[in-house]
């Protein structure tokens, strides 16, 4: 294992142990998180305001979680993305190593957060019958589209923030638009004509929809919105650390 990989694992443990440092549970949160958020965003969107699924779900936890557990992930790696070069402040002065291990490292604790939630959402998906075993490895190539959208933008938000410290509340805002923006909570079908578009421009779409069709659909979306989140994950990831690395040189003097 190369030096940078040690590094990048080490750092993903720690950041894994002390997320849960202290609490009685520890690790079991991991598990109980997600059943809890299924709990309550079916009571308020399915029971309370009566939100209608897909066809081709049988329940509303079916339809939501395969969205909402990569999103929460998203939001996660995103978000701690933009303050984490601030948040290491000493490390990014002091020490010598690749700054970016820091952002790879916030999103891979992220996605291991996130394929934990991914077990407990597939036994759910196992017990109501629509658990595919060869249609569950479409997850694997989907994770590696989301894993490089989430460094590009994250390398984004991390650079930007370093510049101009009010950038960070502005992500905050920017996330919450992209999560009402994407059929997450609600089926693509209610949103209007004249708005589609912004579904359709939106790479967490089409990316829930993979997900919606590894775990319940067994049916791939067109190939256009493939494509479309193939090319926006790999342009965001190949931009984003450009700019990161670009900007590597100023970040010490500018936190």
């Amino acid at each position: 294992m190369s030096a940078k990989l040690f590094l990048l694992k080490e750092m993903v443990v720690r950041d894994i142990r002390s997320r849960y440092a202290g609490s009685g549970l520890g690790l079991v949160w991991a598990v109980l998180l997600p059943i809890l958020w299924m709990a309550l965003y079916t009571f308020v969107f399915s029971v309370i305001l009566r939100v209608p699924v897909e066809r081709g779900f049988s329940t509303f936890p079916e339809f939501l979680m395969a969205g909402l557990l990569p999103w929460m992930a998203i939001q996660e790696a995103i978000s701690r993305s933009a303050s984490v070069l601030t948040d290491n402040a000493v490390v990014v002065k002091k020490a010598v190593f690749p700054l970016e291990t820091l952002v790879l490292s916030v999103v891979f604790a992220a996605v291991v957060n996130q394929l934990v939630a991914f077990v407990v959402f597939g036994v759910y998906v196992f017990f109501i019958g629509h658990f595919s075993p060869v249609w569950i490895l479409l997850v694997v190539p989907t994770l590696v589209l989301q894993i490089l959208l989430m460094y590009g933008i994250g390398c984004f938000a991390a650079t930007i923030t370093a510049f101009v410290r009010d950038a960070g509340q502005a992500i905050g805002i920017l996330l919450t638009i992209v999560f009402f923006s994407t059929p997450i909570v609600y089926p693509a079908s209610l949103v209007p004509l004249r708005y589609r578009p912004l579904i359709e421009a939106n790479p967490v779409a089409h990316l829930v929809s993979l997900y919606r069709a590894a775990f319940t659909l067994h049916a791939l979306p067109d190939w256009g919105s493939i494509l479309y989140l193939a090319a926006f994950s790999v342009v965001a990831a190949v931009l984003g650390g450009l700019l990161f690395l670009r900007a590597r040189p100023h970040f010490a003097d500018l936190i």
